[in-house]
């Protein structure tokens, strides 16, 4: 499968099944700020609770092709492999499904996954084993940890300045790469140097 990045945003997101898988998915959904529409004759208590939060929609019934036919991403979840597979082999060309008891009947997976802000890092194993894809993301998250998240809005702020007052593809690469060092993960002082430095490097261009 092709890794790629997906924004979700104003999309229409399906979840059949109302149990701990299905909450499972949309608790991983919901870190990215969409809303889930899910399908299901009964619903686990906790995604009522999201439901009393106004971050999910429940629909109490079976799933049928009209809850999803017009959904860019649905996830099967429910408690019955026919039913996922049913799910998956309906869907048109263009959506994108998981089917959750049978990977290999869906067009997309989702891998064990982080978030420090702006940094998402995921790990697939294509289905073979999710044990050690979260194994491997665990040990990664130790590396990348939370002071990556205030460094990758120091590295946006410092890309988008190098953007607009930087026209010189040599000199833009060089002050990117400058950017990246290790000195500037940690140290509010060193990234303010940086950015002094950098302004002093228009200023002049413009005398």
């Amino acid at each position: 499968m092709f890794p790629i990045m997906v924004d979700l945003s104003d999309k229409k997101i399906v979840v059949a099944g109302g149990g701990h898988v299905a909450y499972h998915k949309i608790q991983h959904l919901l870190k990215y700020h969409v809303h889930v529409h899910v399908v299901s004759p009964t619903f686990h208590h906790r995604i009522v609770e999201l439901a009393n939060e106004k971050k999910v929609t429940l629909i109490q019934k079976s799933i049928e092709y009209e809850d999803y036919k017009d959904a860019f991403f649905v996830i099967a979840a429910t408690n019955s492999k026919s039913v996922n597979d049913q799910i998956a082999n309906s869907a048109k060309p263009h959506q994108l499904v998981v089917n959750t008891t049978d990977p290999q009947k869906g067009n997309c997976t989702i891998p064990a996954s982080f978030n420090r802000g702006k940094l998402v890092i995921g790990v697939s194993t294509g289905g073979a084993s999710p044990t050690l894809a979260k194994q491997i993301k665990n040990q990664i998250a130790e590396q990348y940890d939370e002071r990556y998240e205030s460094y990758l809005e120091f590295l946006f702020e410092i890309r988008e300045t190098i953007k607009q007052h930087i026209s010189d593809p040599q000199e833009k690469r060089k002050w990117l790469k400058k950017a990246v060092d290790p000195i500037y993960l940690s140290s509010t002082k060193e990234q303010q140097r940086f950015r002094e430095q950098l302004e002093s490097v228009w200023n002049h261009d413009l005398l």
